[in-house]
């Protein structure tokens, strides 16, 4: 079993606007440098997202695209959800 842990999308105020941002620890990079988030849309559900990052701020990422504020993504056991997505290399 893993501790699925989440967050929600939130809005935070930097640099006297508001940005779309996600905890660092939401992100994963694949081997072709893509970024994405796992989203959980109702519970033991998790889809992969593609997310554009525009710049790192402490904990947080914030995104230019990717999904909207409130949506809950996986900020723990994202390594793993990926691995039982795409199976492990031989």
């Amino acid at each position: 079993r893993l501790d699925i842990k989440t967050a929600k999308v939130s809005g935070a105020s930097i640099g006297g606007k508001v940005h779309k941002v996600v905890p660092y620890a939401a992100l994963f990079y694949d081997a072709q440098g893509k970024t994405w988030v796992y989203t959980n849309p109702e519970p033991l559900v998790f889809i992969r997202q593609l997310v554009v990052v525009d710049r790192i701020v402490a904990d947080l990422a914030i995104i230019t695209d990717g999904p909207p504020l409130d949506t809950l993504v996986v900020t723990v056991g994202v390594a793993e959800l990926y691995g039982a997505e795409v199976g492990v290399g031989k």
